[in-house]
């Protein structure tokens, strides 16, 4: 699909422009190699843009370009797109539909002055966040559920959705960082490009981006806190048991000594030939069990 860039966005269908100017082209990676001309073609941010995870811009001569891949969310496949931008013409590599999608959301929210390729750039980098922070906040809600689930004793699937989660939060950590990163080229390499409306909303998209990290990352140390609740929670499941068994091996081993005792058989041990041996035996081990289990009981450890 081609635009021609002013104020605003002028759709003229899918032949390519006799003369490239002002021309914004969302192009499948099979088109844009058949109609590109020949310096973009050979360009090395149209090469391997299926391959890249991860976003960033570079200069080649008089072209800024480079590819970006925006991570998976929870319902959401991950999306890879090359950009390359010369002469005041933006070319996008379209592999599976959503940069158009992003086109329109552009269309939607313009109504600002923007009448070039900057300012268009800067309102596509804006769509790519419009909705994080929001996103950031089911994080968030995924993670409190989790640390109620512990609280509750409800952890049979716990390390699973912890780790799914935290991977996330690292990919989404990542993504800003990158997306950072880009301004900062921007803001660099391209500032004689750019109007001043566009390099105010580039500002303004750069403090967003920092604001969203921030909040990825403390989402990040809640994460690890909500983790350190589930081990604590663990141990103390651990010492619980521990503690029973301690209380049974403590309770058995003055019956081990008595059995130990009254099982050697001498000779001339009373009790060997007492008819009452036995019985006086077993209330002896009866008294020494529930005596053991009144101090316990008194220093609360049952």
């Amino acid at each position: 699909m081609y635009y021609r860039m002013g104020e605003k966005l002028q759709p003229f269908g899918d032949q390519a422009p006799a003369q490239w100017e002002n021309i914004l082209a969302v192009l499948s990676p099979e088109a844009a190699f058949a109609v590109l001309p020949e310096n973009i073609r050979a360009s090395d941010f149209l090469n391997h843009s299926g391959e890249l995870r991860f976003c960033r811009l570079m200069l080649e001569g008089d072209k800024i370009g480079g590819h970006f891949h925006v991570p998976a969310r929870q319902k959401q496949a991950a999306h890879d797109f090359s950009v390359v931008w010369w002469n005041g013409n933006l070319l996008f590599v379209d592999r599976d539909g959503f940069v158009q999608e992003c086109v329109q959301r552009v269309l939607e929210m313009r109504p600002h002055k923007a009448d070039g390729a900057d300012n268009f750039l800067v309102d596509f980098l804006l769509v790519l966040i419009a909705g994080d922070l929001a996103y950031i906040q089911q994080l968030e809600e995924r993670t409190s559920g989790l640390e109620q689930a512990v609280l509750n004793g409800k952890t049979e699937s716990f390390i699973n959705q912890m780790s799914m989660l935290r991977k996330e939060l690292n990919r989404f950590n990542r993504y800003y960082a990158q997306l950072m990163d880009v301004a900062s080229f921007l803001q660099e390499n391209a500032a004689d490009l750019l109007d001043a409306s566009s390099q105010q909303r580039l500002g303004y998209f750069s403090r967003r981006i920092f604001n969203l990290r921030e909040e990825t990352q403390m989402l990040r140390e809640y994460a690890s806190q909500v983790s350190s609740e589930y081990q604590a929670q663990v141990d103390i499941a651990q010492n619980r048991t521990m503690k029973l068994l301690t209380v049974v091996t403590t309770l058995f081993l003055p019956l081990s000594l008595i059995v130990g005792w009254y099982g050697m058989n001498f000779v001339n041990m009373p009790e060997l030939r007492w008819t009452y041996g036995y019985p006086a035996v077993a209330v002896l081990s009866l008294a020494v069990v529930l005596l053991c289990l009144l101090f316990f009981w008194k220093k609360r450890w049952l």
